[in-house]
């Protein structure tokens, strides 16, 4: 039997979130309301979707490539992966180091958050030449598609080493954080698969584009959002590598989203209406991990789109990144 890979190279953190009517001055104490703890970070969040939407059935083996700390926080994040079907081979463990984690202050009345992050062991992901040619040996059967974001320090050098000595993994790039200083054309035409939202769209194209294409861009998004943003993605698709699934997607929040591809001319799906939106975290990395569990697993860009939709709506409608995503009976459910 001939099974799909996605691999995800990224982060893991441990979120603490306090929940406030006010944040204290300096050397003040204050009476906080809550406190909640969850597991997240990018990678993990994207690695959790992308098996538990895979099914159990699924042909597709998913791992994670990253690092936590020698910590309890390290355990939890790690025992959350093995409970989602992630295999975990390639996640070190650090001795002498913290895992990375998220102290958020919440204010309850304005919803304003304020986020410390330490990167801890996230922040000395950085993998060799060797551990490279060990994590994608040659010759693998199957699709094969790398999931990578920027909340580790080497994913310019993943993506180069990657179309550099493996030329038919897809490469799945979420530019969050956004990093400017990665952003050229020929870094951009490395990229096979490219998720970004709004806000990056219009970032990423003043970097790539002209003056002039960026204004015309620009006012047909004021007059109609859809067709302006499906004429960007158009425009961005024709950037990317086109000997893969050469696919772009635009996230647009509650009002849907839009994909092209070099097989599928820019389409806008609408988002699922949802009468209680709890918490909103977690909802990208779910439609990232959705949209790449069914490409693998022989899915159209059209359907892939259309599930990953249905899985963001269920995450917000719970509290948390990582605990909310569903799996793929509670989707099969839902439809």
């Amino acid at each position: 039997m001939t099974y799909s890979t996605i691999t995800v190279i990224g982060s893991l953190n441990y979120d603490l979130v306090t929940y406030t009517k006010a944040v204290p001055e300096g050397g003040e104490t204050y009476q906080a309301n809550s406190f909640e703890n969850h597991i997240g970070g990018k990678g993990l969040n994207e690695a959790i979707a992308t098996s538990r939407l895979s099914g159990k059935q699924s042909k597709c083996h998913v791992r994670m490539i990253g690092n936590v700390g020698n910590d309890s926080f390290g355990k939890e994040l790690k025992q959350a992966l093995v409970n989602s079907g992630v295999d975990t081979k390639y996640v070190k463990t650090l001795e002498k180091q913290s895992s990375g984690v998220a102290v958020i202050i919440v204010e309850e009345e304005s919803g304003e958050n304020r986020i410390l992050i330490t990167a801890g062991a996230n922040g000395e992901l950085c993998p060799t030449k060797e551990e490279y040619e060990t994590y994608f040996p040659k010759d693998v059967d199957g699709a094969q598609f790398v999931i990578l974001q920027n909340e580790y320090p080497d994913t310019v050098k993943s993506i180069e080493w990657l179309k550099a000595n493996r030329q038919k993994i897809n490469i799945a790039y979420n530019p969050s954080p956004f990093k400017p200083e990665f952003i050229s054309q020929q870094f951009w035409s490395k990229i096979d698969f490219l998720i970004i939202n709004e806000g990056e769209a219009l970032s990423v194209a003043s970097k790539l584009l002209t003056d002039e294409e960026n204004a015309k861009f620009n006012k047909t998004i004021k007059l109609d959002k859809v067709e302006g943003f499906s004429d960007l993605a158009d425009k961005l698709q024709e950037m990317i590598n086109p000997d893969n699934v050469s696919t772009v997607i635009i996230t647009m929040g509650s009002k849907g989203s839009i994909f092209t591809s070099r097989n599928a001319k820019s389409t806008f799906v609408k988002s699922h209406k949802v009468e209680n939106v709890v918490d909103t975290t977690g909802a990208g990395d779910t439609f990232f991990g959705g949209v790449v569990s069914q490409l693998a697993n022989g899915s159209s860009i059209e359907k892939a789109v259309e599930f990953a939709t249905k899985a963001s709506s269920l995450v917000i409608q719970k509290k948390g990144a990582a605990e909310s995503i569903p799996t793929l009976e509670e989707i099969n459910k839902y439809i």
